[in-house]
């Protein structure tokens, strides 16, 4: 595997706007949403296991691609014979973002998600904005992946799949492209 940076590394080094933060949740999801059309569940989705390939990654290791994501340490990844929205819920493997309400089982790609959700919360503690707030819109989204978490012992419905996620992010995206500008998308 080649040795690219961690995700805050990606993040100084870029231009910070707010259409880059969402392009980064973006790629997030979508890295979590291949995982799952693959029926793999991550099961420790957390900030410290993504990467970042640099302009200076790719010319020096042409199998990465610049400014894009990557997620690893699949150490507690489990294959599974089920797709989302139609597993039941598993005992959690030791995690490094604590269940809510103490609960033991989830369902295994909700579970993805739910982490997701606060993968994105510590981006946007951490993201450096030039002056600019936190788009309203990004703040949304990663409440919407946390959801409200009922304890479900089947296919979760508490927060959205990956699928939806990236589908989300995408429009979300498209709207950043066409209204860079637009101060509607940060208050």
């Amino acid at each position: 595997m080649p040795y690219l940076c961690n995700l805050t590394r990606l993040l100084l080094d870029e231009d910070r706007t707010p259409a880059r933060l969402i392009d980064i949740f973006y790629q997030l999801a979508e890295a979590l949403e291949y995982l799952h059309s693959l029926r793999i569940a991550h099961l420790d989705v957390c900030h410290d296991n993504f990467v970042a390939a640099l302009p200076e990654d790719e010319r020096s290791q042409p199998a990465v691609v610049a400014r894009r994501v990557y997620i690893f340490d699949f150490g507690t990844s489990r294959q599974l014979t089920l797709g989302p929205g139609a597993h039941n819920a598993i005992t959690l493997p030791p995690t490094q973002i604590p269940p809510p309400n103490g609960l033991k089982h989830f369902d295994p790609y909700s579970w993805d998600v739910y982490c997701l959700g606060h993968v994105f919360e510590d981006l946007m503690e951490t993201y450096p904005f030039d002056g600019k707030r936190v788009p309203w819109i990004a703040r949304r989204v990663a409440r919407w992946l946390i959801g409200k978490e009922r304890g479900c012992s089947a296919a979760c419905r508490c927060r959205p799949t990956a699928r939806q996620a990236r589908r989300a992010l995408s429009v979300i995206r498209f709207l950043y492209v066409l209204w860079p500008l637009h101060s509607d998308f940060t208050k």
